[in-house]
C-alpha cells in the first residue's frame, strides 16, 4: 500500500510539472499578437514558435485550452479540432506572406525567413515594441 501511494504522489508531481511547463509556453496574450488574432490563434503560434518543430500532441493541448467552452464535443471534433484552427491561423497569415510549414507525421514548425517577418509584423502592432518569441 505504501509503495503504491508513493508512486502515485510522484506521478502527481511529473504531472503537475508538465502542466506548469504548457502553461508556461500556452499563457501569453501580452504578446504582441493580440490586435491580430483571437486568443487560441495566438497561443497556437507562439507554441509552434518556441518550438523546432510543434508535434501533434503538443498542439491538441494548446487548442483543448482554448476550445473547453465549445458547444462540439466528441472524438470526430477532438481529432480536427488542432487542423483547423492551424488552418485558421495560416490563412489570417498569409496576407502578410507568413507561412507555418508541416512536416508530415511529425508536426508544425516556422522557417527563418518566416519568423523575421513576425518578428517585424509583431514590431508594428506594438508601436515598435519588440520582445523576444
Amino acid at each position: 500500500m505504501s509503495r503504491t501511494v508513493t508512486e502515485l504522489m510522484e506521478r502527481i508531481m511529473e504531472l503537475e510539472e508538465e502542466l506548469r511547463q504548457l502553461r508556461a509556453d500556452t499563457a501569453p496574450m501580452e504578446n504582441g499578437f493580440a490586435m491580430l488574432f483571437s486568443r487560441q490563434q495566438a497561443a497556437l503560434l507562439l507554441a509552434i514558435l518556441k518550438r523546432p518543430i510543434a508535434n501533434y500532441s503538443y498542439l491538441d493541448t494548446v487548442t483543448e485550452e482554448y476550445g473547453k467552452y465549445n458547444r462540439y464535443e466528441g472524438a470526430m471534433h477532438q481529432t480536427l479540432r488542432t487542423k483547423v484552427a492551424i488552418w485558421k491561423l495560416r490563412k489570417r497569415l498569409a496576407p502578410f506572406g507568413i507561412t507555418i510549414e508541416l512536416r508530415r507525421s511529425v508536426g508544425y514548425y516556422i522557417d527563418a525567413e518566416n519568423r523575421a517577418k513576425l518578428l517585424e509584423l509583431k514590431g508594428k502592432t506594438t508601436g515598435g515594441y519588440n520582445d523576444q518569441l
